[in-house]
């Protein structure tokens, strides 16, 4: 069944992950305007790629290491009012970072999120949900060959591990411009930050923390107005 956007519909039933939260919180957070060249790393069905092509004029491309994953993106791609602008590559990032000259003006990612915890009987998922094929460093140190000199990287990871990946980000030089914490409801500690980083040292803005949820259970106004050129509310 196709989740239905404003501008576009997306298929995910053979991605290696399914739309959810994480993905709409970033695709509706991300600043991709003014970019010409944009990298989706890890794209699965396409909708990170989807919501960069309405937010921009840009060229993208969407690289992924799952077959099945990348035949629905480039389906989703090819049925939406930017199917010109898209493009999805079977490719591991290693690789494609090694045979790529970059300049990407706007690199995306909902990033494999765990080390060295239980994993699921799918190799698939587990692909898609650990770091073992793509570890941080691996992700920190590509995007850092990949990015222009002008250009930024965002992307979601939970709170827990986001200042140690802020370190090997430091590391490869590029450093924290933005960042915004996010929680399921009101007094419960944030689970997810959204980072977007730069080459250039810079003051780091720290936004307010965004609730997603209210005590009843509705989504906050907040969480509402972040996604409203998205969601179909």
């Amino acid at each position: 069944m196709a989740f239905h956007f404003r501008q576009f519909d997306v298929e995910d039933e053979r991605s290696t992950l399914r739309i959810g939260t994480d993905a709409m919180l970033l695709g509706s957070w991300a600043h991709p305007a003014g970019s010409a060249k944009i990298l989706d790393i890890g794209t699965g069905c396409g909708v990170l790629a989807l919501m960069m092509a309405q937010k921009s004029g840009a060229a993208i491309e969407a690289i992924d290491i799952d077959p099945e994953s990348i035949s629905e993106a480039a389906g989703n791609f090819a049925c939406s009012p930017w199917h010109d602008r898209l493009s999805a590559i079977l490719t591991p990032l290693q690789y494609f970072s090694a045979h790529e000259v970059g300049g990407y003006d706007f690199i995306i990612t909902n990033p494999p999120f765990f080390a060295n915890f239980l994993k699921s009987p799918s190799a698939r998922k587990n692909t898609a949900r650990h770091s073992d094929a793509l570890t941080h460093d691996d992700l920190a140190r590509n995007v850092a060959r990949l990015l222009a000199p002008g250009g930024s990287f965002a992307l979601i990871l939970p709170s827990v591990v986001a200042p140690s990946f802020r370190l090997l980000c430091e590391k490869h030089g590029l450093h924290l411009r933005r960042w915004r914490n996010v929680g399921p409801k009101p007094s419960v500690v944030p689970v997810r930050t959204l980072m977007e980083f730069i080459r250039n040292e810079c003051i780091c803005i720290e936004e307010p923390l965004l609730t997603l949820r209210a005590p009843d259970g509705s989504f906050t106004p907040e969480y509402l107005e972040l996604t409203c050129d998205f969601h179909n509310f």
